[in-house]
């Protein structure tokens, strides 16, 4: 692949739909929910699995209502900063990975009443900052 700032993005959703974003040509996709009340979709760099993309769909609406536009912003995170009454941007480092996330949360709406929230985390290095606001960016709630 080229290098990072001139990544080839496509425009992606995952088979049940929800959702699409642009991500580097060739991510891959991986299904890691299990039986509850929300979804967990990986997408990942076959040839970094470092550098991934996590998203949430959750159907907690008690649990977005509890804790209004910051749901699905993970307790540990920093540089929380509103871009509206229904979306937030953070920051998220953990141990287990050699990067900080850059995320976005977002509380879904089903006939203008909150349905849950949607939260997405992106690890990519530093050095690929601008190609990780660009995928963040992209980021559609469909359907």
């Amino acid at each position: 692949m080229a290098g990072a700032s001139t990544a080839t993005l496509k425009r992606v959703s995952p088979a049940g739909g929800g959702y699409s974003v642009e991500l580097p040509s060739t991510w891959r996709f991986a299904n890691a929910s299990y039986p509850s009340d929300h979804a967990t979709h990986l997408w990942f760099d076959p040839a970094n699995a470092l550098r991934k993309m996590l998203v949430v769909l959750s159907g907690c609406a008690g649990c977005a209502l509890q804790e209004g536009a910051k749901a699905g912003v993970p307790q540990y995170a920093t540089n929380v900063h509103r871009l509206s009454a229904s979306e937030d941007v953070f920051q998220v480092f953990t141990d287990d990975d050699p990067w900080t996330a850059n995320g976005i949360s977002i509380l879904t709406r089903y006939h203008g009443r909150v349905a849950g929230y949607v939260s997405v985390e992106l690890w990519l290095p530093p050095s690929q900052h601008a190609l990780a606001t660009t995928i963040l960016n992209s980021f559609r709630l469909t359907g």
